[in-house]
């Protein structure tokens, strides 16, 4: 499955690697956009895939609004969803690491990590 929606500078890309779901995002996740993304992860969580990756490669803006979005999301998957963010580089990982959210998130700096890492703990 790899379905594609383009909203309020933001591209949506769902993809499925087993049975985890990928929601790679590029553009900006803004107050605008940032719903939008909810939108689609809650989704995906509604599918029971074993675990959920965002991939943050090709954001180049990550609002507060963003990285409260990825919080919420991270809690809603503790118990029974295996979750990880997709972040490196200046617009994505640095804010994540400058806020301390890269010690509550399990963020990897590529998609493989992120796959092999949520695999290895099915």
């Amino acid at each position: 499955m790899d379905e594609q929606s383009i909203e309020f500078g933001m591209t949506l890309r769902t993809t499925r690697n087993g049975s985890v779901a990928v929601l790679s995002v590029s553009g900006e996740v803004d107050l605008a956009s940032a719903p939008l993304l909810e939108e689609e992860a809650l989704g995906l969580l509604e599918e029971n895939p074993s675990g959920l990756i965002i991939d943050l490669t090709d954001v180049h803006f990550l609002s507060s609004m963003g990285m409260a979005l990825l919080m919420g999301l991270s809690k809603r998957t503790l118990d029974n969803v295996g979750f990880a963010v997709v972040a490196h580089g200046n617009a994505t990982a640095r804010p994540l690491e400058l806020l301390g959210l890269s010690k509550i998130l399990t963020i990897h700096p590529r998609l493989d990590d992120a796959l092999a890492a949520l695999r290895a703990a099915e």
